[in-house]
């Protein structure tokens, strides 16, 4: 059986008056962890989350690939916490390449937006928190930024698609790929969310991960924690795999971040 851990950060922001916590699964790729997902069900009700977000690749990009498994996920992940979906690249080509992939994307996605599952396309919504606002944004890239290997982000172009960030609330963004880090966290937002990495597959002592999905050796943003301006990024080393089913010295992972208020006294286990 497919076994995974939970990986904790603490993150402190003057925009935060009172604690909370969200779990983040990334990269899921049509996996399960006991039937119908329970056991990765049954954690992150653990972890008694107070917003779910995912970043993109809960499915699997692939012709032949089933939707139930992702779909059974939400149905039952929207009772735990409110949850807030960004695309992957493998929704982002299930929905463009219709021919190729056939047309249940659309439904699925249909299906669980039905759920209460909040679909971010190049939009933000703001969600109360235990009485203070949060806004998500959800960033969905040109199609071509995963296929050109130097394509560039800059922040003009991420204001362009997803607007500037809240400066009156926290401010979340789930951005798939880490490959435009550096952007992201110059954008502005408080805390970032990526995968598409997968942990860089293989990982070595002090090396860190050896190579990510699109080819790129030892490359720096493909799990952990980058902090710059006041924001942080959190990159998870996801829950599944696809075309290369490789996993060195790199668990699986489910996330939990606990956001305190600035100069907060609680430390250590996330609650």
């Amino acid at each position: 059986m497919k076994k995974f851990i939970t990986v904790k950060y603490q993150i402190e922001s003057d925009k935060i008056e009172r604690p909370f916590t969200i779990g983040m699964v990334s990269d899921l790729h049509n996996v399960v962890f006991g039937e119908k997902n329970r056991n990765l069900l049954k954690k992150i009700r653990e972890i008694k989350p107070d917003l779910l977000v995912i970043p993109g690749d809960l499915v699997l990009g692939k012709p032949d690939a089933s939707l139930k498994k992702p779909e059974d996920f939400l149905r039952e992940a929207v009772k735990i916490a409110p949850v807030f979906y960004a695309p992957g690249n493998h929704e982002q080509r299930m929905k463009l390449y219709p021919k190729v992939y056939g047309t249940e994307y659309l439904g699925y996605e249909k299906r669980v937006q039905r759920m209460g599952v909040k679909i971010l396309e190049n939009r933000t919504e703001t969600v109360q928190i235990k009485g203070q606002p949060v806004a998500v944004s959800g960033l969905e890239i040109p199609y071509e930024y995963y296929l050109k290997r130097e394509k560039k982000l800059e922040k003009k172009d991420l204001v362009k698609l997803v607007g500037k960030p809240d400066k009156d609330c926290f401010q979340i963004l789930l951005a798939h790929t880490p490959k435009y880090a550096r952007t992201y966290l110059e954008w502005g937002g408080d805390l970032i969310f990526s995968g598409h990495y997968h942990g860089g597959m293989a990982r070595l002592p002090i090396l860190g991960g050896v190579i990510s999905p699109d080819w790129r050796l030892f490359p720096r943003y493909c799990r952990g924690e980058f902090s710059q301006n006041g924001g942080s990024l959190i990159v998870g080393a996801g829950l599944g795999e696809h075309t290369i089913p490789v996993r060195f010295l790199n668990p699986r992972e489910l996330v939990v971040v606990r956001c305190m208020p600035k100069d907060s006294q609680e430390k250590g286990t996330v609650k």
